[in-house]
């Protein structure tokens, strides 16, 4: 059955609340800065659950991880462990089917995000759960690579809370 924006939306809120994680809608907060996102939830410490306009068949759930400077330093291309862990980050990506993306500040890499979708005709409890345990693993997984390629990477980004544990208990 198609779904519309606002059908999306309360569906979400709700898959949301099983989790008793606490959350926030942002969509007016997010439509002050932005025209490409109809609305948006942060869950959390980092995950972020929207839908953008452009897109009337799907919402994205994302992970930010966000570096501190001391991390970020690290993180330059002429850094063999760098090259090494990015190669790791994309195919650990690739296998499970998540997109991953590089956040920049000017010429720092400040972060990383983990992504995917859920298509608007599955909607369901259980797909949007899946979804975001599987963007949750492999956030995961990317930070011990991240830890296993640079000794002492704090990659800091309070993610205990929406990331590190199934949300289903």
């Amino acid at each position: 059955m198609v779904k519309d924006s606002i059908e999306m939306k309360e569906l979400v809120e709700e898959f949301i609340k099983i989790t008793s994680i606490n959350y926030e809608d942002q969509t007016e907060k997010i439509k002050e800065k932005s025209h490409a996102i109809e609305w948006q939830y942060r869950v959390g410490a980092n995950v972020i659950v929207s839908k953008n306009i452009n897109r009337k068949d799907r919402i994205h759930l994302n992970v930010n991880m966000r570096f501190p400077p001391e991390d970020s330093k690290l993180l330059v291309m002429s850094n063999a462990s760098f090259s090494k862990a990015i190669m790791e980050i994309s195919e650990i990506c690739t296998i499970c089917n998540v997109g991953h993306q590089w956040i920049k500040d000017k010429e720092v890499i400040a972060g990383l995000a983990i992504f995917s979708h859920v298509d608007e005709q599955c909607l369901n409890r259980i797909v949007f759960h899946n979804t975001w345990d599987n963007v949750a693993r492999v956030s995961g997984h990317v930070q011990k690579i991240l830890r296993s390629n640079f000794s002492g990477f704090s990659t800091q980004n309070n993610s205990g809370q929406t990331t590190e544990k199934s949300m289903y208990g």
